[in-house]
């Protein structure tokens, strides 16, 4: 038996955010420009009393519907969820990095995730029954959970989970090629215009989510693998250093998704009328392109970034280099962000506040039971809307940047994860 009875050290703290010196631009800056496309995609779902096609938009739209839906359905639609889930995976393995890098010991780092997924998976359900039925925080939580328990695993690991459950990616993304659409609650044995009505229809949407929520995982795992991968090589905080991967996903992803996109969004807007087996066909392939839209964005924004830290190097010179400050970082000599990137990053790190506070500008806009404007609307509405609700959030993050103040619903999920 031991008798060993000296006391044992205290814990390592957890790491907690980084200061803004410390944080990097391209993270920050893809996920504003992602809660963009989000928030365009999202607003097809507070459309009411219009009978819905492919990809959700109405079969009858006007000249004006029809270009925001090429617009939105080539460069948004499949594009900036998968972004958004890639991102979240890569966010995901910076956090696991630091609590390493802190000294945290793997069991208490698993903790530390694990805490933090139920937690986010709590906000996604109150977010489903008081706001949004399409949210998406549920889901990534219970991904989370996932991530926390193959957090150590090697990189084969992950590509061989990615390559596996690529195929439940393919076939549920086939179901936006198939009509009815978000709009389509006519099977619901209640009004969902009214406001009891609604929450119904919410509680109902929570009970779906929590049923299908191993397939929603499964579906996630493929864009969550390529997100770990390139967080573990660190591609946005030293875009430099890969600048050559960045360029081909650029070069490369962009073509492959407007191609794949074009056929099913062509049907969309009644340019031809494909039969529902090949309208499946045609939403796989819309959604399974959408990766390489999404992994074009990534590199678009990491080329940038590897761009402007070669500038701010080269411009320092010599005698300068030794306090610059990591690539791609927002500070430094030379590298102050413009008023537009600093907006964009302002919501970027506040990422999880301006997500809910769309929906709470969508309800008051949009539902039957606010002010309306969902009802019977084109899709060219509730685009404007979506840009004019995104832009709400971006002063929103930007008053909250110059202010030095945290986001709050990340301040809350900080504090219930990390404790005090």
């Amino acid at each position: 038996m031991s008798t060993d009875l000296s006391p044992k050290p205290p814990p390592v703290a957890y790491s907690g955010p980084v200061s803004a010196s410390e944080r990097f631009v391209a993270p920050d800056l893809l996920r504003g420009v992602a809660l963009l496309g989000i928030a365009l995609a999202n607003s097809v779902y507070y459309i009411v009393g219009r009978t819905m096609g492919p990809l959700a938009r109405p079969v009858d739209g006007s000249t004006g519907d029809h270009v925001a839906d090429v617009l939105v359905g080539t460069f948004v639609d499949n594009r900036a969820f998968p972004l958004f889930t890639l991102l979240f995976a890569y966010g995901f393995t910076v956090l696991i990095r630091r609590q390493a890098e802190r000294g945290v010991d793997r069991g208490r780092a698993r903790s530390l995730l694990l805490r933090r997924s139920l937690w986010l998976i709590v906000f996604g359900a109150l977010h489903i029954v008081l706001l949004f039925e399409g949210d998406i925080l549920l889901s990534y939580g219970a991904l989370g959970l996932v991530l926390a328990a193959m957090f150590a695993a090697s990189d084969k690991v992950f590509r061989v989970v990615g390559w596996s459950t690529l195929v439940v990616f393919v076939v549920m993304a086939g179901v936006d090629g198939l009509g009815g659409g978000a709009g389509d609650t006519s099977w619901l044995p209640f009004d969902q215009r009214t406001v009891l009505g609604d929450l119904l229809w919410r509680v109902i949407a929570l009970a779906g989510l929590v049923f299908t929520a191993p397939f929603t995982v499964a579906m996630l795992l493929p864009l969550a693998a390529i997100g770990t991968l390139l967080g573990r090589r660190r591609v946005l905080e030293q875009p430099e250093r890969h600048v050559v991967l960045l360029r081909r996903l650029t070069l490369v992803g962009f073509p492959i998704s407007i191609l794949g996109a074009l056929p099913l969004v062509l049907a969309a807007i009644g340019f031809w009328q494909p039969g529902e087996g090949l309208l499946y066909l045609l939403g796989m392939l819309h959604g399974t392109t959408g990766i390489a839209g999404a992994l074009a964005f990534f590199g678009l924004v990491g080329w940038w970034a590897a761009r402007r830290a070669e500038r701010a190097s080269s411009g320092a010179g010599a005698a300068g280099r030794a306090a610059e400050p990591a690539a791609g970082s927002v500070v430094g000599p030379g590298a102050q962000p413009g008023f537009v990137l600093s907006a964009l990053v302002a919501v970027g790190r506040r990422s999880l506040t301006c997500y809910l506070l769309q929906s709470v500008l969508f309800v008051v806009l949009l539902k039957p039971w606010a002010l309306g404007l969902g009802v019977e609307a084109g899709t060219l509405r509730v685009a404007l809307v979506a840009v004019g609700v995104w832009l709400a959030t971006v002063v929103v993050a930007v008053v909250l940047e110059r202010t030095w103040t945290p986001g709050p619903a990340e301040r809350l999920l900080r504090r219930l994860s990390y404790g005090r």
